[in-house]
């Protein structure tokens, strides 16, 4: 049994968002692979969730740091409070209340804003962002050329809603940069490899297309159970 696990997953369910279970524990493995002086970086933090499970995994590594991107002012998605509040105290109380303040920069811009004064090459790439698909892709394709070959990139909510989802497809699953595509709970993931041998490139997409037949047979049953309930 672990321990330190356990009570990282009892602990951070009093902290707000849509972050599941599995997702966090998915999220605090990857993040503990991290090589030495690793750099993640997170693109939307809201009140710390996804944030305190990354930053836990790395919580006794030397020199990995977590940068976590967010204006914290509210989604765009919700106008009755977009702008009209300030998340960062609350989010940043979280974080010192499990002792991560040494392992997370926050960056209170939005994800545009910040990656012209970032200057790091990122090994676990994050996004959960905003949903709307036109944000979800620019998110992609300004952060992920900072991806270093062999990490990682991840989008939350791509199997339950439609701007991540699109996104997901053109430029991950469809994408021969990427390979290991693979999905747990409504995120989506794969390993960024940007090959240069052109067979190689062949190759990851004839395979993330089996990965994508996975994929869509999970979103297919999921929308029928849905329908099925009401």
């Amino acid at each position: 049994m672990n321990t330190e696990l356990d009570s990282l997953i009892k602990n951070t369910q009093t902290i707000p968002g849509w972050l599941s279970i599995k997702e966090g524990v998915f999220l605090y493995f990857l993040s503990q692979k991290t090589p030495l002086n690793g750099i993640i970086v997170e693109i939307g933090s809201y009140k710390g969730k996804s944030t305190v499970f990354l930053g836990s995994g790395i919580k006794n590594t030397n020199g990995t740091k977590l940068f976590s991107i967010d204006p914290h002012v509210g989604s765009i998605e919700k106008p009755q409070e977009y702008k009209k509040i300030d998340t960062f105290g609350e989010f940043w109380g979280n974080i010192k209340l499990f002792k991560l303040e040494k392992k997370i920069i926050p960056i209170k811009k939005t994800s545009l804003q910040a990656i012209k004064i970032f200057s790091e090459k990122i090994d676990l790439l994050f996004i959960d962002g905003s949903h709307i698909f036109k944000d979800v892709k620019n998110d992609l394709s300004h952060w992920v050329p900072k991806v270093k070959k062999g990490g990682w990139v991840i989008i939350h909510d791509a199997t339950v809603l439609p701007g991540p989802w699109k996104a997901s497809k053109k430029f991950l699953i469809f994408s021969p940069k990427f390979q290991n595509i693979g999905m747990i709970g409504s995120m989506i993931f794969g390993k960024y490899t940007d090959p240069e041998n052109i067979l190689v490139k062949f190759k990851n997409i004839f395979l993330n297309f089996f990965s994508y037949l996975y994929i869509i047979s999970y979103v297919i049953m999921r929308r029928i159970k849905n329908w099925i309930k009401y």
